[in-house]
């Protein structure tokens, strides 16, 4: 027992420097509650090929590798505080805790002692208070990194206004911790990769837990993750995807869909409403009322470049009822009939969404039977839907290069979940994703717009009606007493 207890105030003592050095670089701050318990951190944590700080200590490790462990550490503490605090944001919301008044309480005083002292003095106080109230002194690090941070790329009467909004403010420092922990992964990957001790692409898959901003190669299929939304290759990327894993995620991408469908209500163009449409498609395994929803892709008109993976999977029944303090949610905006939502064959969606989440979905327009619309228009005799893939092969309005890539991601992605193809539907469930998933579930729906605006365009107008009409009979599939599983037959409409 004496022995063990040497060993460890031995590494302790060992680890302790190195530590407070890495936040004091990392972070640009160092306190020392949060210098010890970072070191208590790193000093039990157990990697992912189950080795602890122990094995990567000098002289059996070069210093460099043993420094890339105790930032690969710092990523996952930084993830879990960030977790700690994205737990908080529907207990505020709902008000079932002391959360929200910790958070006003705070403000009580906040706008009167802008006015007295320098502003932004004021609220690098208010924020870094705020965070050690909620996480603790140990955190005292985190909340001076973040104050910095948020005072530098928010505006002064942007944060009072969130102040007092517990939600908002807690979701801002969410994500802006989740923009810390990547950054940290992505020096431990260019670390690893200049060692040669992992290759570029081991430790990218390594730590993909750590990012939620992700690129995809359209000719191969390549997944590139990034620090931000703001980085020039993610914004100049033809196709674009962002994991919401959190809620304070969830809570921009909620916020972001209320002003665009906002305004979609208020412009007109030509005496027309200019509509804002969502394309939405969702995995699971077998998913209906039965077999369990883990992802849900959405795509908004007002950017087809960008992909949106919400994990419903992590954030449970949450993901469709956080709220932003102006009342949107996801449920409200998937029950919404004024806002069309863009679907592939909703029936085993609708199932599960009604089952398993108590949602009834409205303003479905069926891509599916708009395909039937389409042959019918032309005079042929529809007996069968087709699939997806089908579709977009046919669809003019794609290049070649697209078709041959559409179907490449497809095979891959059924050979991982379709036990045909050896893979099991439960990869679904596995954290963190599979990149190949990943790559899999965004590009299912990234499409879903272009064949959306090619059947506007080839359908005259008196079939739009009857494919929205016949889009509703179908989002009522949940509604049997029994589960039926969906037929190849073409409806009438």
């Amino acid at each position: 027992m004496h022995g063990t207890t040497r060993r460890t105030d031995y590494l302790y003592q060992q680890l302790q420097p190195v530590a407070r050095n890495v936040l004091e670089v990392v972070l640009e701050s160092e306190f020392e509650d949060s210098t010890h318990a970072f070191t208590l951190y790193v000093a039990s944590f157990r990697f992912a090929d189950g080795t602890d700080i122990a094995a990567w200590m000098p002289p059996i490790q070069p210093e460099a590798l043993m420094r890339g462990h105790v930032l690969e550490g710092l990523a996952h503490w930084i993830r879990g505080k960030a977790h700690q605090l994205d737990t908080m944001i529907p207990v505020a919301q709902a008000g079932l805790s002391l959360v929200s008044e910790q958070l006003q309480a705070c403000t009580t005083q906040l706008e009167q002692a802008c006015f007295q002292s320098s502003p932004s003095e004021v609220l690098v106080e208010f924020l870094f208070a705020c965070v050690v109230e909620l996480l603790g002194r140990e955190a005292a690090c985190l909340g001076s990194a973040l104050a910095g941070m948020m005072i530098q790329q928010a505006d002064r009467h942007e944060i009072v206004h969130m102040a007092q909004s517990p939600s908002t403010l807690l979701a801002l420092m969410v994500r802006k911790l989740e923009e810390m922990q990547a950054k940290v992964g992505k020096v431990i990957m260019e670390l690893y990769n200049d060692m040669n001790y992992m290759s570029y692409d081991d430790s990218k898959n390594l730590l993909m837990m750590f990012f939620q901003y992700y690129t995809v190669e359209i000719h191969t299929g390549t997944l590139e993750v990034h620090e931000t939304n703001e980085e020039p290759q993610f914004v100049d990327s033809q196709f674009r995807v962002n994991l919401v894993d959190s809620f304070g995620c969830l809570m921009k991408l909620l916020c972001h869909l209320e002003t665009v469908t906002g305004q979609a209500n208020r412009e007109q163009t030509g005496g027309r409403r200019n509509e804002t449409v969502l394309a939405v498609d969702f995995e699971g395994v077998k998913l209906c009322r039965h077999g369990p929803l883990c992802l849900v892709q959405m795509m908004c008109s007002d950017d087809p470049t960008l992909v949106y993976v919400l994990d419903v999977h992590i954030l449970g029944r949450r993901a469709f009822t956080l709220t932003t303090p102006q009342g949107t949610c996801m449920k409200g905006l998937l029950e919404e009939h004024s806002i069309r939502k863009i679907w592939f064959d909703p029936r085993n969606d609708v199932d599960a969404l009604y089952h398993q989440f108590g949602i009834i979905p409205r303003g479905i327009f069926d891509l599916q039977l708009a395909e039937v619309a389409d042959r019918r228009n032309r005079g042929l005799n529809v007996y069968f839907v087709q699939g997806l893939q089908k579709c977009l092969v046919q669809c003019a309005d794609l290049q070649a290069d697209q078709k041959v890539f559409a179907d490449r991601i497809n095979q891959l992605g059924k050979s991982l979940f379709e036990p045909t193809n050896g893979g099991q539907y439960e990869i679904f469930q596995l954290r963190p994703l599979n990149p190949v998933i990943l790559v899999y579930a965004a590009h299912d729906s990234r499409y879903l717009l272009v064949l959306y605006e090619h059947f506007l365009q080839s359908l005259n107008q008196g079939w739009i009606p009857r494919v929205l009409q016949a889009g509703d009979q179908r989002g009522r599939w949940w509604s049997t007493h029994d589960y039926v599983t969906p037929s190849p037959d073409a409806p009438d409409f």
